[in-house]
């Protein structure tokens, strides 16, 4: 019986904790847009490294936030909650990358080209995934 006390004490602690998935995805999903926010101001600057730095930000977070849910293994067609939310997210990231496309200095324009396509092929991803009655 002692044994059994000491195995249910010492549980809790040899379990590593489980992350919460869909946490993780907001999070990079609010990393990402702060830093779409934030790349304007060098973007119009006209400092172009620290735009294509935040650039490169803002498609690591949405690829982050997308890794994150499909870890998650829930259907986006019968549970579309969380993945509605970051395709929405995305749609807003991909309208803000957008309007800096005038402030890109023609040598990186093809890094910028490089992020948009990352960002709208993950939000066509979401976005499919929510519409699509097959199962995963």
């Amino acid at each position: 019986m002692r044994r059994a006390w000491l195995i249910l004490a010492l549980l809790p602690a040899a379990l590593p904790a489980q992350p919460d998935l869909v946490q993780q995805a907001r999070r990079s999903l609010t990393e990402a847009e702060q830093a779409v926010d934030k790349a304007g101001e060098p973007c119009q600057a006209g400092e172009y490294e620290s735009c294509i730095t935040r650039l490169t930000e803002v498609q690591s977070g949405v690829e982050a936030a997308h890794h994150s849910l499909e870890k998650t293994g829930i259907n986006p067609s019968r549970s579309p909650r969380h993945f509605k939310d970051a395709e929405v997210r995305t749609r807003k990231i991909l309208k803000l990358l957008r309007a800096l496309a005038s402030y890109i200095h023609p040598e990186d324009r093809k890094q910028y080209d490089a992020v948009v396509e990352g960002v709208s092929r993950i939000n066509e991803k979401l976005l499919s995934g929510i519409m699509s009655r097959n199962k995963r």
